[in-house]
């Protein structure tokens, strides 16, 4: 995620024709077929995803830009379809820069982030040849980790509505700048080793939860991690600091709920069938504070509560991860 816009208009993929993407092209203007293959797959698996995993249904409109080395393929109804079918794209040349909805020009390279233009949304991804171009990776491996990419991206849409106005209004009420993000806890206190280290233990509890075989286990753990969390938020986030304990619920909720989404693809057996561990070592390993720690607190709170924890971080949005972790944790 690049940066925090006053509408949070993510954005999430649908299926397209790659035929309907040449036949818009003029001559020669066409993605490789790898990377065609390559976006029919990915979008096929947004469709799986939001059907057996998240539990997402209908999505705002959007534009949906993907960029190869030599050609732009855009549509404006590629998420609407829930077949795929009917959606319609456009192709143009370019010349190594791409003119984005919001007047600015984006050269190309590696990128996947969402942004919006006079309340309207629109997503960028560069296609897999392009990364591969840059140094990313290559092959199957990297195609699995791009689609794991853009689902965690799709997932946000899910939650423009009351998370989307609840960010905005801590914008707009604290004048926060552009740079303001998923990473602005990480950067405000990375330099602070004892903050730094209660996110890691905290992050830790979290999948030690998660990965308890015994309800009690499981609930302390939770609890022990989420006490650590009040505290550290009650030293820290005091002052000009404050708003941040609300920002830092926000953005554990769609970063978690974002990384979780990518996690269940890989694993399960009709997304990227990828083994379990591999794949959760992955995840969890430290990084992104809000990626690592928010993918842990959502493992431990569908470890308490199962799958009901999807109907607001995926649809009505009425509560975050923390809060409905605290009301599970209030039960017993």
């Amino acid at each position: 995620m690049r940066r925090a816009l006053p509408a949070l208009a993510w954005i999430a993929l649908h299926a397209g024709a790659a035929a309907q993407a040449r036949g818009a092209a003029e001559p020669g203007c066409a993605l490789p077929e790898s990377d065609r293959a390559w976006l029919e797959r990915a979008l096929a698996a947004w469709r799986f995803a939001s059907r057996e995993i998240t539990g997402i249904g209908a999505v705002p409109s959007f534009r949906a830009i993907f960029i190869g080395a030599e050609c732009v393929l855009t549509s404006d109804d590629a998420l609407t379809s829930p077949t795929g079918e009917g959606v319609t794209w456009s192709a143009a040349r370019h010349a190594g820069t791409i003119a984005l909805p919001d007047g600015k020009e984006l050269p190309v390279g590696v990128a996947s982030f969402a942004s919006s233009h006079e309340g309207r949304a629109f997503f960028v991804m560069s296609t897999p040849s392009v990364w591969s171009a840059n140094g990313v990776g290559q092959g199957a491996d990297l195609e699995r980790t791009m689609v794991a990419v853009l689902l965690h991206e799709a997932s946000h849409v899910a939650q423009t509505g009351p998370y989307g106005a609840r960010l905005a209004k801590l914008i707009e009420t604290h004048a926060l700048p552009d740079s303001f993000d998923d990473n602005a806890v990480q950067t405000r206190f990375r330099g602070e080793p004892e903050f730094a280290a209660s996110v890691q233990q905290e992050t830790a509890l979290f999948l030690r939860a998660a990965a308890a075989g015994d309800e009690l286990e499981a609930r302390l753990l939770a609890y022990e991690a989420r006490e650590l969390m009040r505290a550290r938020a009650a030293r820290w986030f005091v002052g000009a600091d404050a708003y941040l304990a609300e920002a830092e619920d926000l953005w554990l909720t769609f970063e978690g709920s974002g990384q979780w989404t990518g996690y269940k693809w890989l694993v399960h057996p009709e997304g990227g069938a990828q083994p379990v561990a591999d794949v959760h070592r992955s995840f969890a390993r430290d990084g992104q504070w809000s990626q690592a720690e928010g993918f842990a607190v959502v493992m431990a709170l569908e470890r308490l509560v199962g799958p009901a924890w999807r109907r607001h971080a995926f649809g009505d949005g009425q509560r975050t991860v923390l809060e409905m972790l605290d009301g599970a944790l209030e039960e017993h």
